[in-house]
């Protein structure tokens, strides 16, 4: 038994010593955002305290479009690579590796909530069960964006052969993938026309193009080296795009909803390929720092704290209006409510990342090992990508699958 936890520990801290810092700092301002925006608050009547919420309950529901444009870049990385180097899309292993990595704490969760009979079956299990909770509802409500993911892991790969079986390259598939974001785009402006917002932000089919966004970003980076090279070179282009992104949803996103959800997602998109090109390769500055370091940690555990942070809910309530009985100055009160929610939030998911998550990565590992565990950017590239390594910009050292908000957090195919 010691050694079999021995050997699990051991896992563990590999499971975390080989993913990218950088793109984990991404995924923690992402959950973080999700998490702040669903907390339960007291209103304090301080500015401070406002301007500390405004950002989360404005702008949290967009960390979701965070994790689908990271998703999209990691995913699409691991299926590029593949395909680049070889020709051809290993669809079936790749979607093996992801059940093992997503399925166990997802139905644990799906469990849990059968068994704590907190909501009536009926308003999740089927819908849940057969990933289609995005389209027919479900009580726990965290979990459309993960359906969209579920479906983008069958689209990619199914593509991808396509493109493998017609011998396609790189630029054909830029035309491609574009062409797919605007039809996406158009479908979902009509859509929203109508005024049905509810499917324009949960149904796949529009909103596929913010996961697309980050595979157009994959395809430059592991097909193109040159092009997204050039592009993550121009760190003005970079911040003025970045600043777009924070002028749409301080200005329009929060506003004005029907626009935030035709071309708003659009825009997000754009916003947030810059956003992940600016942290890879120009965060070396402040990676060592402890805020830095703190988010990123956050974000390892992303996935399971995004599964289980709604239970952090009602204790938060509960709370409020303890506090509020026993006279607690509203400050406290906030600091005592915030505090309590997130130490919920984030134990849990801690938990259950070691417990279920974890576990299950070394035995997927074991069975279905990768090729790489940990990829090497200038040995997955061509010559042309190694004699540029000097004058490129600073890159990550290493690339591996992390979890998005459907949980893609497993080590490379």
């Amino acid at each position: 038994m010691n050694l079999f936890r021995g050997a699990l520990a051991g896992g563990a801290k590999a499971i975390v010593r080989d993913r990218t810092i950088e793109l984990d700092f991404v995924r923690g301002i992402a959950i973080i955002a999700v998490m702040g925006y669903h907390f339960r608050a007291v209103h304090t009547g301080y500015w401070f305290i406002s301007a500390i919420e405004y950002p989360l309950t404005h702008f949290g529901r967009e960390g979701v479009n965070l994790f689908f444009t990271l998703s999209g870049f990691l995913v699409g990385g691991l299926l590029l690579r593949q395909y680049a180097q070889t020709g051809r899309v290993d669809a079936r292993r790749f979607i093996v590796r992801r059940i093992f990595k997503i399925w166990p704490a997802y139905y644990v969760l799906i469990l849990f909530h059968v068994l704590a009979g907190r909501h009536p079956a009926s308003t999740f299990l089927w819908q849940n069960l057969a990933h289609l909770q995005n389209y027919f509802g479900t009580s726990i409500t965290q979990t459309w964006s993960l359906a969209v993911e579920e479906h983008f892991y069958l689209f990619l790969p199914a593509l991808l052969l396509l493109f493998a079986h017609w011998r396609v390259r790189a630029n054909t598939i830029l035309g491609v993938l574009g062409a797919i974001c605007l039809v996406v785009l158009i479908a979902r402006s009509a859509v929203v026309a109508q005024g049905d917002l509810d499917a324009a932000f949960a149904y796949t089919q529009y909103r596929i193009d913010s996961l697309l966004a980050g595979v157009i970003l994959a395809v430059l980076y592991w097909m193109k080296p040159e092009t997204y090279r050039r592009f993550a070179q121009r760190k003005g282009l970079l911040i003025a795009l970045i600043a777009m992104l924070v002028a749409w949803l301080v200005l329009v996103a929060t506003r004005h909803f029907a626009i935030d959800e035709s071309i708003g997602y659009t825009i997000q998109a754009i916003g947030y390929v810059a956003l992940i090109v600016f942290v890879l390769e120009y965060s070396a500055k402040v990676r060592r720092s402890l805020v830095f370091r703190a988010i990123a940690w956050i974000g390892v555990y992303s996935y399971g704290i995004y599964l289980w942070h709604s239970i952090a809910l009602a204790p938060g309530e509960i709370l409020i209006h303890q506090t509020a009985a026993l006279g607690v100055p509203p400050l406290a009160a906030w600091a005592i409510v915030f505090a309590a929610q997130a130490a919920i939030a984030i134990g849990v998911g801690y938990v259950t990342t070691r417990l279920i998550e974890f576990p299950f990565l070394l035995l997927r590992n074991a069975l279905f090992p990768a090729r790489q565990q940990v990829l090497d950017v200038a040995a997955a590239k061509a010559p042309a990508r190694e004699k540029e390594a000097e004058s490129a910009p600073q890159t990550a050292a290493k690339l591996e699958e992390v979890p998005g908000v459907g949980g893609v957090g497993q080590q490379p195919s």
